[in-house]
């Protein structure tokens, strides 16, 4: 017994060895990452500091083109801007204000049913490299399974399923954007369509989850209360036509309560009735994110010079006193 106690003994301890040993190589691949997945949350986590942030599912990735709003003239030129994918809402999301960084803006991407289902805490399984160094994630991931915390004492499960977003970025460069894209994954080509294809019905509204609502308000209110000035928009579907989701009706509802902006595109028949500007029906080629993100610039454009205005008006008054 006691031989098979050191021998249990000498085998944990070569599996603790190549485990930490293991997760420190891991390590290395991700901090030095030239683009990806891992690159962003990174970069995201650690780093971010620009004045405009995008924040939203793969659609904020994709549809929105952070130079033009960069170069923009007038409202935005000149403020250096980061498109995030960052779902579920209550996962990814959360790090952005809780990093303590100031924003100017941030343009909310929010899909047409994104406060309807279950909160997909798996979504957020790919931020587990960094649990032990950014506690500002931990109480998402803790809700991935029961015994989360403690299977992330091993450095190798914490890249469990990731695998592939690691290695990536080394063997297909620039497949989730270049860095220089500040956060936008341009997508290439048009998507397949049938030519006789009519819209789709408006669905029937789903009720809203109150997990999903209470992590959005959260989320709202701590942007608010950093005075960033915040927008809601919800991207184009090809083929979809969506009004009036429980969701869209519930951005509205903030938007009458807290005087936040919201933008709604997916029900505007210059994009959903377009598919050569679809790359897949969810999201928009290149094309079409140019497209989309000048329009929605000169939306926001209005807002924006009246809060400089605003700005400028109260910092008079303060000088004449």
């Amino acid at each position: 017994m006691k031989h098979l106690g050191l021998k249990i003994l000498l085998v944990l301890g070569l599996f603790l060895v190549f485990d930490q040993l293991g997760g420190l190589l891991l390590d290395t691949l991700r901090d030095n990452s030239p683009d990806g997945r891992y690159h962003k949350a990174k970069y995201t986590l650690e780093h971010c500091d620009e004045d405009v942030v995008v924040i939203g599912s793969s659609r904020a990735e994709i549809n929105y083109v952070s130079q033009i709003i960069e170069d923009s003239p007038g409202c935005l030129a000149g403020m250096p801007v980061a498109a995030d994918r960052a779902c579920p809402i209550s996962g990814q999301c959360r790090r952005e204000f809780l990093r303590g960084t100031a924003r100017k803006v941030v343009i909310l991407n929010i899909d047409d049913n994104d406060l309807e289902g279950g909160m997909a805490y798996e979504h957020a399984g790919f931020l587990r490299p960094f649990y032990s160094t950014h506690p500002e994630i931990r109480p998402v991931l803790d809700k991935t399974s029961k015994f989360e915390w403690l299977l992330l004492k091993s450095r190798l499960y914490a890249y469990n399923s990731s695998f592939y977003y690691l290695i990536r970025p080394y063997l297909v460069p620039g497949l989730d954007g270049k860095a220089e894209d500040k956060g936008w994954k341009p997508r290439p080509g048009t998507m397949d369509y049938d030519p006789g294809k009519k819209l789709e019905s408006e669905p029937v509204k789903t009720p809203l989850n109150p997990e999903a609502v209470a992590a959005f308000d959260y989320m709202v209110d701590k942007f608010l209360e950093k005075d960033c000035q915040v927008f809601f928009v919800v991207s184009p579907n090809y083929g979809r036509s969506i009004g009036s989701s429980s969701a869209i009706e519930y951005l509205k509802k903030t938007s009458d309560k807290t005087g936040i902006p919201v933008f709604v595109y997916s029900a505007d028949s210059s994009y959903i009735t377009h598919p050569e500007l679809y790359v897949d029906p969810e999201h928009l080629n290149i094309d079409g994110a140019q497209k989309f993100t000048r329009e929605l610039v000169q939306q926001i454009k209005p807002y924006i010079q009246s809060s400089k205005q605003h700005s400028s008006n109260d910092e008079k008054v303060y000088k004449g006193f």
